[in-house]
């Protein structure tokens, strides 16, 4: 039986020392938490100078600063974010309010974390499954004490973000044309990005065009859908509108199943995200229809997988590290904008083998 019993503590909860009883071991190691105090007897620098050597390391010369690193990396120091935070009123920690599912928003988290920490910040993930819990989602992280918010989701009202609007805390949205000229907002340039994709599809020789957006009262599916219509229309082709009712790969796979059963295919089919057409490439596929052979497709995004063999999908690949740095800057930029500040950015189109059939004679 591993039985402890303690043999010493100090008056303050900085150490305590314990010993096994079993085969009479004692741990002779203090369990303790070591502080800036004990760094400063450490070093012979004050308080004051250790904790400006953490907290503010350019103030504090590199002979001086390298000490204090030396004493504290001896004695095991690690700096209280906490208690620093409540001197500063500044967490160094970021939210996010991302949807929980999706390839695309995995490949900006990555990109959202990893740019934050080269400027020493954290990002914490607030998710959800469910549009309806946006609103709560957003109420919880008001009540966390974070420098800011990166709002990453087609559901919420402009109402809702008129509200945000008038908060304290830096607020920008991501990919969410709805926030334009209400809260800060960096965006692909989806309207482009479509038009883009149809020009191409026009080019070989495309005329009739139906569109499979995910939900069809997000901003995004509009103003996609919108982008292709027009620029198709220029050119006397037709494009229709199927919901696909989300993004997800499953809901693309079951489209496939409405796009079957149309009295005569399409020339071509122009899918809102990339994951939403990698479904409906292999729901066609099950059901005998081939892209490029049968019709044209493309996707929306340029994930990852776009690229690879089983799909080479032509896309409108967006430049993720490119909006996430223009989303970090605003977020954390010292100056108040003069008036809010809408960036978009924009796409470039990938050809794929999904739309080389009529290209190659």
């Amino acid at each position: 039986m591993n039985d402890y019993v303690v043999i010493g503590c100090s008056s303050s909860p900085r150490w305590c020392a314990i010993s096994r009883k079993a085969g009479g071991l004692t741990l002779s190691d203090e369990a303790r938490r070591v502080t800036s105090v004990d760094v400063a007897a450490e070093s012979g620098f004050s308080q004051a100078t250790v904790a400006r050597a953490f907290s503010s390391p350019h103030l504090v010369s590199p002979a001086t600063r390298e000490t204090i690193e030396q004493a504290a990396d001896k004695l095991g120091y690690i700096p209280n974010a906490i208690a620093r935070s409540l001197k500063s009123q500044r967490t160094d920690i970021v939210a996010a309010v991302v949807p929980a599912q999706g390839e695309y928003w995995q490949h900006a988290l990555i990109s959202f974390g990893r740019q934050l920490a080269e400027r020493d910040k954290q990002l914490l993930l607030f998710s959800f499954s469910d549009s309806a819990d946006v609103a709560r989602v957003i109420d919880s992280v008001q009540q966390y004490r974070v420098d800011g918010m990166i709002l990453a989701s087609a559901n919420v009202t402009q109402v809702q973000l008129a509200r945000l609007n008038r908060g304290a805390m830096p607020i920008v949205a991501f990919n969410q044309p709805a926030a334009s000229g209400i809260i800060p907002s960096v965006s692909v340039d989806n309207a482009a990005g479509t038009a883009a994709l149809a020009t191409h599809l026009v080019e070989q020789g495309c005329r009739k065009v139906t569109f499979v957006g995910g939900r069809s009262e997000t901003s995004t599916d509009q103003i996609r859908y919108r982008g292709a219509a027009q620029e198709l229309g220029r050119h006397g082709a037709a494009c229709a509108y199927l919901e696909a009712g989300s993004f997800s790969y499953d809901s693309g796979y079951k489209a496939a199943a409405h796009l079957a059963e149309l009295d005569e295919l399409p020339d071509a089919v122009m899918v809102s995200g990339d994951e939403l057409a990698f479904g409906v490439l292999d729901g066609l596929r099950t059901l005998g229809i081939s892209a490029p052979d049968d019709l044209l497709l493309t996707g929306f995004d340029g994930l990852p997988q776009a690229s690879w063999a089983g799909y080479d999908l032509t896309t409108l690949v967006q430049s993720i590290d490119s909006l996430a740095e223009h989303v970090i800057d605003l977020l954390l930029s010292a100056q108040p904008e003069t008036e809010i500040a809408d960036i978009v950015v924009p796409g470039t189109v990938r050809v794929g083998k999904t739309t080389r059939r009529l290209s190659n004679g």
